[in-house]
C-alpha cells in the first residue's frame, strides 16, 4: 500500500484568470509583493489542482492556517477547510510553482533553481557536519543539482511537519544527493512527527529541482503532471 500524491507544475506568468480565483485576503497578500506573479500563479495552481480532486469550484474553496509551532491561526501552514483529509503544499521560485497534495497525510513540496544553491555559505546554513562528505569532489553543474537535491529535500520535510524554517536546516539530516532519498535523522529540539517518506520529483524545468515529503509510514507513490486547465 502506498500514498498516493499529485504534483502539479506550472511556469510563473502574469494572469488575470489566476488572479480571478484568489480571495481577498490572497489579493492582498499579492499586492505586497514586490513582483506578484510567482505568488498569484502559485496560490491559484493550488486552488486549481484541489478544485479538481476534491470536485469544487477553484474559487470558493477556503482555508485556514495553523502553526506546528505556537498554534497560531493567524500564520503557519495553510489546510483546506472545504474538504478535510486533504493535504497540500505550495513552493514556488520565480519561475516555476510547484503544488503537491495527499489525502490522509500531511505533505509538504519544496523546489528550488539551481542558481539559488550557487553560493559560498551553503554548506554551513543548510548542511550538517556528517553531510559535508556526501558533497565530495562535486563541482560545477553537478554540484549545484545536488545542492539543490538535498535542500529540496530538507525544506520538503520541514513543510511535511509543519515546522517550516523554524527549524533549522541543519538540524534535519537527509540521504546524500546521489541517495535514494530519506531522512537520516531529527536533531532538532522540537519532537520528530513521526515517520516521514520523501521522494524526489522530476520536472519539466530542467533548471530546477524539487521534494516531496509525507508523514507516513508507506511509500509515496508520486503523480506528476502539468497544472489542469
Amino acid at each position: 500500500m502506498s500514498v498516493r500524491v499529485v504534483v502539479r507544475e506550472a511556469g510563473v506568468v502574469d494572469s488575470p484568470a489566476d488572479l480571478a480565483l484568489l480571495d481577498p485576503g490572497e489579493l492582498a497578500r499579492a499586492e505586497r509583493k514586490g513582483r506578484a506573479a510567482p505568488f498569484v500563479t502559485g496560490h491559484a495552481l493550488v486552488r486549481r489542482v484541489l478544485g479538481e480532486l476534491v470536485g469544487c469550484d477553484p474559487a470558493r474553496l477556503t482555508f485556514e492556517r495553523r502553526c506546528a509551532t505556537c498554534n497560531s491561526d493567524r500564520h503557519g501552514k495553510p489546510n483546506l477547510v472545504d474538504a478535510p483529509g486533504w493535504h497540500f503544499s505550495l513552493s514556488y521560485t520565480p519561475d516555476v510553482a510547484v503544488v503537491a497534495v495527499a489525502h490522509g497525510a500531511d505533505v509538504g513540496v519544496d523546489v528550488e533553481d539551481l542558481t539559488d544553491a550557487d553560493f559560498e555559505g551553503f554548506a554551513a546554513a543548510t548542511l550538517a557536519r556528517d553531510e559535508v562528505d556526501g558533497f565530495e569532489g562535486l563541482t560545477g553543474h553537478e554540484l549545484l543539482v545536488a545542492r539543490a537535491r538535498v535542500w529540496a529535500r530538507k525544506e520538503a520535510v520541514l513543510k511535511a511537519t509543519g515546522h517550516g524554517l523554524v527549524v533549522d536546516p541543519s538540524e534535519v539530516l537527509v540521504s546524500g544527493p546521489g541517495e535514494a532519498p530519506a531522512l537520516v535523522d531529527w536533531r532538532a529540539e522540537e519532537p520528530r512527527p513521526g515517520t516521514i517518506a520523501i521522494a524526489d520529483v522530476d520536472l519539466e524545468a530542467a533548471d530546477h529541482r524539487a521534494a516531496v515529503a509525507a508523514l507516513t509510514a508507506q511509500p509515496l507513490e508520486i503523480v506528476v503532471g502539468r497544472q489542469p486547465a
